[in-house]
């Protein structure tokens, strides 16, 4: 089991996301916002990975990574978008990600991507 951090404006995102992510064995936490993800990262010092939507209000999920990166967060990062592009995925994964999804997603495959990227801790 481990402990992981949802982080997506859409609540019926967050729902689903939680719902498999529980039902695979993992507690979660989840938030609306890049702000209430560094509350949440400040207040909680176990957790193992975030699954972090890009396109949010104020602090975008890119914004969320780079700058937990830039502070020596050693916290797993899957980006969960809409957003496709090649510069998309570029950006993230220059801010720092460790794997990258886009919307709409398999939840299976959500389920199996988190399950690697936690066996490589």
């Amino acid at each position: 089991m481990a402990n992981i951090l949802v982080v997506d404006d859409d609540p019926d995102i967050v729902e689903l996301v939680s719902l498999k992510l529980r039902s695979s064995g993992h507690a979660v936490t989840a938030v609306g916002s890049g702000e209430a993800a560094l509350d949440a990262l400040a207040a909680r010092g176990d957790l193992d990975l975030a699954v972090v939507d890009h396109m949010m209000p104020g602090m975008t999920g890119v914004d969320l990574v780079r700058t937990l990166r830039s502070e020596g967060s050693g916290l797993r990062f899957l980006m969960l978008t809409a957003r496709s592009q090649e510069r998309d995925l570029e950006n993230g994964f220059t801010a720092g990600v460790d794997d990258y999804m886009t919307k709409p997603f398999s939840p299976r495959e959500l389920a199996a991507r988190v399950a690697a990227l936690l066996a490589r801790r």
